[in-house]
């Protein structure tokens, strides 16, 4: 895809596609569907001719996870070649918000940096990044490049990544409590679990809970399904499609969900569901 056409298209994306973008990122719940998601968003949201995606392994190491439309060799020269001299990721890991490589380095040093040697060999032009952040700690970054020889991001291109990290930031911040609380859960029994979580105080909206019945059993019963396909990951079409209702009968499900169980929006909402399993 060239840059070239695709930077005439984003701008005519409305502030209503922006924002369910934004959504549909945040509510991924597995790394494919993540990828899947970022990509497709950014290819139409910002126009860009690559991307390439990166997490931070168990031994604090950034290794490659996903890209699109980025040839082997340009990431095996980036790993090999540039991963370590590359001022503008210490940057992105120091800082923890998105940079535009051409307004990192200066226009009178950009074409004498080593990104940009890297990314002409391999017939791409500007790049930019930002960073993936989970429980207060940088775990990614997501890179896009341009291609040919086109006028550096816009304000609005920079700002729409920066939308889209901290969206993929919420999504891996969910799929890593998530984890750790089924994990948890596993290993605490279960006349120790409410002790565990509240600290011998109520959570919110969940009163008292006799005889081991939890919060989402003591929901209504199709409240309660929508809670627990929250609690799976689903979406709100897929939940729409198992359940035989409407989309707008589940937003107005979990709507009702926040609002008994004091969250301020789908991803705090799932975190209470399961502390309170």
């Amino acid at each position: 895809m060239r840059n070239d056409a695709t930077s005439r298209d984003y701008r005519d994306i409305s502030a209503d596609a922006v924002r369910q973008a934004i959504l549909g990122v945040a509510d991924c719940r597995s790394l494919i569907d993540l990828r899947n998601t970022l990509f497709c968003h950014i290819d139409s949201l910002i126009g860009v001719a690559a991307m390439g995606l990166y997490l931070f392994d168990s031994a604090d190491e950034l290794r490659y996870v996903a890209s699109c439309r980025a040839p082997q060799g340009f990431l095996d020269d980036y790993q090999r070649e540039y991963r370590k001299v590359d001022t503008m990721l210490e940057c992105i890991l120091a800082r923890r918000h998105t940079v535009d490589g051409f307004r990192f380095h200066g226009p009178a040093k950009w074409r004498h940096c080593g990104n940009y040697d890297l990314l002409r060999g391999w017939g791409f032009y500007h790049n930019m990044a930002g960073a993936l952040v989970v429980n207060g700690r940088t775990a990614g970054v997501l890179y896009v490049a341009t291609a040919h020889e086109v006028q550096p991001f816009e304000d609005i291109q920079v700002g729409r990544l920066d939308l889209m990290c901290r969206a993929g930031s919420l999504a891996l911040d969910a799929m890593h409590a998530r984890e750790r609380l089924w994990s948890e859960l596993s290993n605490i029994a279960a006349a120790d679990w409410r002790e565990v979580w509240s600290g011998g105080r109520e959570l919110p909206g969940t009163g008292s809970a006799p005889d081991g019945i939890t919060a989402i059993e003591r929901l209504p019963t199709r409240s309660r399904e929508v809670a627990l396909l929250l609690c799976r990951g689903q979406s709100n079409k897929a939940i729409a499609r198992q359940l035989g209702i409407s989309v707008y009968t589940v937003k107005e499900h979990v709507h009702n969900l926040c609002r008994r169980f004091g969250a301020v929006n789908r991803t705090e909402l799932v975190r209470c569901l399961l502390k309170s399993s």
